[in-house]
């Protein structure tokens, strides 16, 4: 895969991850999407990637772009 900051579901929250270099971390675990794609934007920003959700790229803070 492609390195990348991902917002993945994770029972009733959603868990940030972060793909880079072939590794695969969990960053952080939010109880809401929105918590979790702002914290996904602000880290995807540090380390210049994209964020995404079930495939689809993330742009801004406009929510999923598909």
């Amino acid at each position: 895969m492609n390195d990348q900051v991902r917002i993945e579901p994770k029972g009733e929250k959603f868990a940030v991850v972060l793909e880079h270099g072939g590794s695969v971390q969990e960053m952080d675990v939010r109880d809401t999407y929105r918590e979790a794609e702002k914290f996904a934007l602000y880290l995807a920003e540090r380390v210049k990637l994209d964020v995404f959700y079930k495939g689809h790229k993330i742009v801004g803070r406009k929510g999923p772009q598909w």
